[in-house]
């Protein structure tokens, strides 16, 4: 099993966490740890097209979006993880 992209502590998670849940409209929250799991994929779908410029950007966000079936939802973590560091 490869690395993953981006390691983060727990209290990163949670920080992550905290904006996500201030931005997301929905009512459905998914409970911590599956979001750390969906923030995972995230990373390991987008970043190297927006960290690490190799790739296109529109090719991993379209990953990302059919990876969580929403579009909006999946917009909501990229939010989130753009709030919490510049991603973009």
């Amino acid at each position: 099993m490869s690395p993953k992209k981006v390691e983060l502590k727990e209290e990163e998670y949670q920080e992550v966490y905290t904006i996500f849940k201030k931005l997301t409209t929905a009512n459905d929250l998914p409970p911590i740890e599956q979001f750390k799991k969906n923030l995972d994929m995230f990373f390991e779908l987008t970043y190297d097209a927006y960290v690490g410029n190799m790739g296109s950007n529109r090719e991993a966000m379209t990953k990302w979006i059919e990876f969580m079936g929403s579009e909006k939802r999946a917009l909501e973590y990229f939010r989130a993880v753009d709030n919490w560091h510049a991603y973009t």
